[in-house]
Protein backbone atom coordinates (compact mmCIF):
# COMPACT_ATOMS: atom_id res chain seq x y z
CA UNK A 1 0.00 0.00 0.00
CA UNK A 2 1.22 3.42 -0.66
CA UNK A 3 1.86 5.80 2.51
CA UNK A 4 -0.47 8.60 1.93
CA UNK A 5 0.29 10.36 5.02
CA UNK A 6 1.70 14.14 4.88
CA UNK A 7 5.12 14.38 6.34
CA UNK A 8 7.30 17.15 7.20
CA UNK A 9 10.65 17.42 5.39
CA UNK A 10 13.30 19.44 5.91
CA UNK A 11 14.36 20.84 1.72
CA UNK A 12 18.25 20.95 3.40
CA UNK A 13 17.84 17.22 3.85
CA UNK A 14 17.52 16.46 0.29
CA UNK A 15 20.40 15.25 -1.91
CA UNK A 16 19.78 15.15 -6.01
CA UNK A 17 21.41 12.87 -7.91
CA UNK A 18 21.60 9.76 -10.25
CA UNK A 19 20.24 6.35 -9.37
CA UNK A 20 22.91 3.59 -8.06
CA UNK A 21 22.74 0.26 -7.05
CA UNK A 22 22.29 -0.34 -3.68
CA UNK A 23 19.15 2.04 -3.96
CA UNK A 24 16.03 0.98 -2.01
CA UNK A 25 14.46 -1.04 -5.13
CA UNK A 26 11.08 -1.09 -3.63
CA UNK A 27 11.28 2.26 -3.26
CA UNK A 28 12.08 3.02 -6.86
CA UNK A 29 9.07 0.38 -7.70
CA UNK A 30 6.69 1.90 -5.65
CA UNK A 31 7.63 5.71 -7.16
CA UNK A 32 7.19 4.33 -10.62
CA UNK A 33 4.30 2.83 -10.06
CA UNK A 34 2.45 5.89 -8.94
CA UNK A 35 3.69 7.92 -11.67
CA UNK A 36 0.52 7.45 -13.91
CA UNK A 37 -3.12 6.30 -12.72
CA UNK A 38 -3.64 3.78 -15.27
CA UNK A 39 -0.50 2.43 -16.75
CA UNK A 40 1.15 -0.01 -14.04
CA UNK A 41 -1.47 -0.34 -11.64
CA UNK A 42 -3.05 -1.46 -15.02
CA UNK A 43 0.26 -3.46 -16.17
CA UNK A 44 0.59 -5.17 -12.44
CA UNK A 45 -3.34 -5.99 -11.89
CA UNK A 46 -3.99 -2.90 -9.56
CA UNK A 47 -0.88 -5.01 -7.16
CA UNK A 48 2.04 -2.88 -6.39
CA UNK A 49 3.71 -5.89 -4.78
CA UNK A 50 3.55 -7.23 -7.92
CA UNK A 51 5.33 -4.14 -9.57
CA UNK A 52 7.95 -4.57 -7.08
CA UNK A 53 9.35 -8.11 -7.42
CA UNK A 54 9.06 -7.06 -11.36
CA UNK A 55 11.52 -4.43 -11.00
CA UNK A 56 13.97 -5.95 -8.18
CA UNK A 57 16.72 -7.30 -10.65
CA UNK A 58 16.08 -5.32 -13.45
CA UNK A 59 17.19 -2.10 -12.92
CA UNK A 60 20.23 -2.76 -13.75
CA UNK A 61 19.88 -4.35 -17.15
CA UNK A 62 22.04 -2.51 -19.62
CA UNK A 63 19.70 -1.14 -22.15
CA UNK A 64 16.29 -1.39 -20.33
CA UNK A 65 14.49 1.83 -19.95
CA UNK A 66 13.86 1.71 -16.38
CA UNK A 67 17.64 1.40 -16.10
CA UNK A 68 20.12 3.39 -13.28
CA UNK A 69 21.29 5.55 -15.49
CA UNK A 70 18.27 7.12 -17.12
CA UNK A 71 16.97 7.68 -13.36
CA UNK A 72 17.12 10.52 -11.12
CA UNK A 73 16.45 10.66 -7.64
CA UNK A 74 15.69 13.07 -4.69
CA UNK A 75 16.82 11.42 -1.59
CA UNK A 76 16.55 12.51 1.81
CA UNK A 77 19.52 11.69 3.36
CA UNK A 78 18.18 12.21 7.18
CA UNK A 79 15.17 9.43 6.47
CA UNK A 80 17.42 7.27 4.16
CA UNK A 81 14.34 7.62 1.91
CA UNK A 82 14.08 8.30 -1.40
CA UNK A 83 11.21 11.09 -2.01
CA UNK A 84 10.85 11.86 -5.61
CA UNK A 85 11.95 10.04 -9.03
CA UNK A 86 12.08 11.55 -12.79
CA UNK A 87 13.40 8.72 -15.35
CA UNK A 88 14.60 10.64 -19.02
CA UNK A 89 15.28 9.22 -22.21
CA UNK A 90 16.84 10.68 -25.37
CA UNK A 91 15.99 9.81 -29.05
CA UNK A 92 18.64 7.31 -28.48
CA UNK A 93 17.08 4.99 -26.21
CA UNK A 94 17.91 1.16 -27.35
CA UNK A 95 15.97 -0.12 -29.47
CA UNK A 96 17.39 -4.03 -29.63
CA UNK A 97 16.52 -4.62 -26.10
CA UNK A 98 14.49 -8.14 -26.06
CA UNK A 99 11.36 -7.47 -23.62
CA UNK A 100 10.04 -10.87 -24.70
CA UNK A 101 12.12 -12.75 -22.88
CA UNK A 102 11.91 -10.83 -19.65
CA UNK A 103 9.62 -13.13 -17.22
CA UNK A 104 7.19 -10.74 -16.07
CA UNK A 105 4.24 -11.74 -13.89
CA UNK A 106 1.69 -9.94 -15.72
CA UNK A 107 1.96 -10.69 -19.84
CA UNK A 108 0.53 -7.19 -20.88
CA UNK A 109 3.96 -5.74 -20.24
CA UNK A 110 5.62 -7.63 -23.19
CA UNK A 111 2.60 -6.83 -25.25
CA UNK A 112 2.58 -3.09 -24.29
CA UNK A 113 6.16 -2.17 -24.22
CA UNK A 114 7.43 -2.15 -27.65
CA UNK A 115 4.73 -0.05 -28.47
CA UNK A 116 5.41 2.20 -25.32
CA UNK A 117 8.67 2.67 -26.39
CA UNK A 118 7.93 3.58 -30.16
CA UNK A 119 5.66 6.27 -28.48
CA UNK A 120 8.78 7.70 -26.43
CA UNK A 121 10.76 7.57 -29.75
CA UNK A 122 8.43 9.18 -31.85
CA UNK A 123 8.30 12.09 -29.54
CA UNK A 124 11.95 12.49 -28.65
CA UNK A 125 12.76 12.58 -32.61
CA UNK A 126 9.44 15.21 -33.09
CA UNK A 127 10.67 17.43 -30.94
CA UNK A 128 14.46 16.85 -30.91
CA UNK A 129 13.93 16.55 -26.99
CA UNK A 130 15.58 14.79 -23.69
CA UNK A 131 11.99 13.02 -22.93
CA UNK A 132 10.85 13.33 -19.07
CA UNK A 133 9.14 10.08 -19.59
CA UNK A 134 8.22 9.45 -15.67
CA UNK A 135 8.59 12.14 -12.87
CA UNK A 136 7.15 12.24 -9.52
CA UNK A 137 6.81 13.07 -5.84
CA UNK A 138 6.13 10.50 -2.84
CA UNK A 139 2.66 10.63 -1.86
CA UNK A 140 2.92 12.05 1.43
CA UNK A 141 5.77 14.70 0.66
CA UNK A 142 3.67 16.47 -2.56
CA UNK A 143 2.81 20.19 -2.19
CA UNK A 144 6.46 20.59 -0.09
CA UNK A 145 8.46 21.79 -3.19
CA UNK A 146 10.50 18.75 -3.61
CA UNK A 147 9.14 18.10 -7.17
CA UNK A 148 10.16 21.65 -8.02
CA UNK A 149 13.42 20.88 -7.06
CA UNK A 150 14.15 17.86 -8.28
CA UNK A 151 13.16 18.67 -12.23
CA UNK A 152 14.85 22.30 -11.62
CA UNK A 153 18.04 20.94 -10.62
CA UNK A 154 17.46 18.18 -13.35
CA UNK A 155 17.28 20.79 -15.87
CA UNK A 156 20.12 23.04 -14.50
CA UNK A 157 22.21 19.93 -14.47
CA UNK A 158 21.80 18.24 -17.51
CA UNK A 159 22.42 21.83 -19.49
CA UNK A 160 25.81 22.21 -17.98
CA UNK A 161 25.86 18.15 -19.82
CA UNK A 162 25.03 19.79 -22.70
CA UNK A 163 21.53 18.94 -23.55
CA UNK A 164 19.69 21.66 -25.25
CA UNK A 165 16.03 21.00 -25.12
CA UNK A 166 13.24 18.91 -22.93
CA UNK A 167 9.84 17.44 -23.26
CA UNK A 168 7.45 15.77 -20.94
CA UNK A 169 3.66 15.10 -21.08
CA UNK A 170 1.10 15.70 -18.28
CA UNK A 171 -2.66 14.59 -18.30
CA UNK A 172 -4.91 17.76 -19.56
CA UNK A 173 -6.69 18.54 -16.25
CA UNK A 174 -3.30 18.05 -13.70
CA UNK A 175 -3.39 22.11 -13.23
CA UNK A 176 -0.67 21.24 -10.33
CA UNK A 177 1.92 19.53 -13.14
CA UNK A 178 0.70 21.89 -15.69
CA UNK A 179 1.64 24.65 -13.44
CA UNK A 180 4.94 23.76 -12.24
CA UNK A 181 6.20 23.03 -15.69
CA UNK A 182 5.31 26.89 -16.45
CA UNK A 183 7.36 27.88 -13.54
CA UNK A 184 10.52 25.83 -14.40
CA UNK A 185 9.97 28.01 -18.47
CA UNK A 186 8.32 24.94 -20.26
CA UNK A 187 5.59 26.14 -22.65
CA UNK A 188 2.46 24.21 -24.43
CA UNK A 189 3.34 22.80 -27.91
CA UNK A 190 0.71 20.71 -28.30
CA UNK A 191 -2.24 18.59 -26.93
CA UNK A 192 -2.17 14.59 -28.40
CA UNK A 193 -3.89 11.72 -27.20
CA UNK A 194 -1.54 9.90 -25.01
CA UNK A 195 -1.30 5.91 -25.55
CA UNK A 196 -0.44 4.35 -22.23
CA UNK A 197 -0.96 0.26 -23.10
CA UNK A 198 -4.36 0.36 -20.97
CA UNK A 199 -7.81 0.44 -21.71
CA UNK A 200 -7.76 3.89 -21.02
CA UNK A 201 -5.86 4.74 -24.54
CA UNK A 202 -7.63 7.67 -25.00
CA UNK A 203 -6.18 9.81 -22.51
CA UNK A 204 -5.52 13.79 -23.54
CA UNK A 205 -2.49 15.03 -22.75
CA UNK A 206 -0.49 18.01 -23.06
CA UNK A 207 3.00 18.30 -24.49
CA UNK A 208 5.76 20.68 -22.65
CA UNK A 209 8.53 21.82 -24.40
CA UNK A 210 11.79 23.56 -22.86
CA UNK A 211 14.60 25.06 -24.66
CA UNK A 212 17.96 25.55 -23.40
CA UNK A 213 18.21 29.38 -22.71
CA UNK A 214 14.14 29.76 -21.59
CA UNK A 215 12.91 30.83 -18.02
CA UNK A 216 14.90 29.27 -15.17
CA UNK A 217 14.43 30.56 -11.61
CA UNK A 218 17.65 32.18 -10.24
CA UNK A 219 18.25 28.39 -7.56
CA UNK A 220 18.89 26.92 -10.15
CA UNK A 221 21.06 29.05 -12.19
CA UNK A 222 24.60 28.91 -10.29
CA UNK A 223 27.25 27.08 -12.18
CA UNK A 224 27.00 22.92 -10.14
CA UNK A 225 28.70 20.61 -10.78
CA UNK A 226 26.97 18.06 -12.67
CA UNK A 227 29.06 15.39 -11.23
CA UNK A 228 25.63 14.72 -8.32
CA UNK A 229 23.63 13.39 -11.14
CA UNK A 230 25.72 11.33 -12.65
Amino acid sequence: MIEKYNYEVNINDLVFRRAKKGDNYKELARLIYQTDEYIYPYWFNNNIEECEEFFKNKFDEEGFIFNYDNMYIAYNKKRKKILGLIIALDKSVNLNYDYSKIESINERYKITINQYIKEIIKKAKMTNSLYIMNFTVLEGYRGKRIGTKLLGYFLSQMELAGHNSYSLDCPLHDLRAKNLCHSLGFKEVMVTIRFDGTNHSNVEAVTFLRHKGNYLPKEFQQKQNYNDLY
